[in-house]
């Protein structure tokens, strides 16, 4: 009895485990993945199936035509010589726009999944012609394929903190995977995980919610409650940024926090402290902060600019004394917050 190895994309695999079913239930020995996990000893296992097969059969589909793993399969069975039957499993590929080898052969429909198709199936899988002895040497075996999106999904699961650079950077990655028509359940998956962060910025967070709405996704889950009980780290209470328990004051939006990262009092009011708002345009910023700076350095005090995540520019401040203290402005004493208004 032939042996038949099955190359499919898991977005098919009901219908490729069918197929399997099918096969086997008529004494057909089929090999396909399913059961081994990923590295190289999972390569070189189906590397090895591939050598011993004697009809290799191509779950088509748009998913597999598009699969790394998939057409490299598909190479070192063309080096091998081995007898190549694609099977149409999908109608979301055009037959006329796939090329060589498949294109080159006569595909069977499996589409429908009922007798007839099995039917044709069998016919053809016993119709192929035999296949040759293995060439002699082997030709090099072809690379342990490199998920792209699941390289992308590790990325995005990291328990290492990322920065705002780094999160907008995988999302216009993730941008990039669905202009090239990648699964809409894989793209969904990503987005999910990558809004369960606990250090996604907000700005990048309504970008992933564009993005799921863009999809056809509603509702945003809530994190898991542990998430929220218990915090991977302290967080403002204001802007739930990552804060240094240390700290007396969030040097995200200046909001005063206390040890442990917990809010102090009010969010954003400090005891004993003064506010005054003043509405400006936007051009009239920078004179602004230079006046007020000036004014400060004539009171003998020492100041540092910060620029904020939410467009917002932060003063902190201190009276002039020991530098070392100023590290950090663990020990600021003024704080004075500017948000351009339009």
């Amino acid at each position: 009895m032939r042996k038949v190895f099955v190359s499919y994309s898991r977005h098919n695999l009901e219908a490729a485990t069918q197929l399997v079913d099918d096969l086997q239930a008529v004494g057909i020995n089929t090999w396909h993945d399913q059961t081994l996990t990923g590295g190289q000893r999972w390569w070189d296992n189906i590397l090895d199936s591939i050598r011993s097969c004697d009809v290799f059969i191509f779950a088509l589909s748009k998913e597999s035509w598009e699969s790394e793993a998939c057409r490299s399969e598909l190479a070192y069975v063309v080096q091998l010589g081995k007898p190549i039957l694609p099977v149409l499993v999908s109608d979301d590929i055009r037959l006329s726009l796939i090329s060589a080898p498949l294109n080159e052969i006569q595909v069977t429909d499996y589409r429908r999944r009922d007798k007839g198709a099995a039917f044709a199936l069998f016919k053809a899988i016993n119709s192929s012609p035999a296949a040759p002895p293995l060439p002699d040497p082997l030709p090099a075996p072809p690379p342990v394929p490199v998920s792209y999106l699941g390289t992308l999904k590790e990325r995005i699961c990291s328990p290492d903190s990322l920065s705002g650079d780094e999160q907008n950077l995988l999302f216009v990655e993730i941008e990039g995977a669905i202009a090239k028509g990648r699964s809409r359940e894989e793209i969904r998956d990503l987005l999910l995980s990558m809004q369960q962060r606990p250090d996604l910025l907000a700005s990048v967070n309504r970008k992933v919610e564009e993005a799921l709405r863009g999809l056809g996704h509603h509702r945003v889950p809530e994190r898991p409650p542990d998430q929220e009980m218990v915090p991977a780290e302290p967080t403002c209470a204001s802007c739930r940024k990552p804060v240094n328990p240390s700290w007396q004051f969030c040097q995200s939006c200046g909001a005063p926090v206390q040890p442990g990262g917990g809010p102090a009092g009010k969010p954003g009011s400090i005891p004993g402290s003064k506010t005054r708002r003043y509405p400006c345009r936007s051009d009239d910023i920078p004179r602004l902060i230079t006046e007020v700076r000036g004014w400060l350095n004539s009171q003998d005090f020492e100041t540092q600019q910060v620029n904020t995540d939410n467009d917002s520019v932060l003063l902190q401040i201190k009276k002039r004394g020991s530098w070392r203290d100023y590290v950090g402005m663990a020990t600021s004493s003024i704080l004075v917050k500017m948000i351009a208004c339009l």
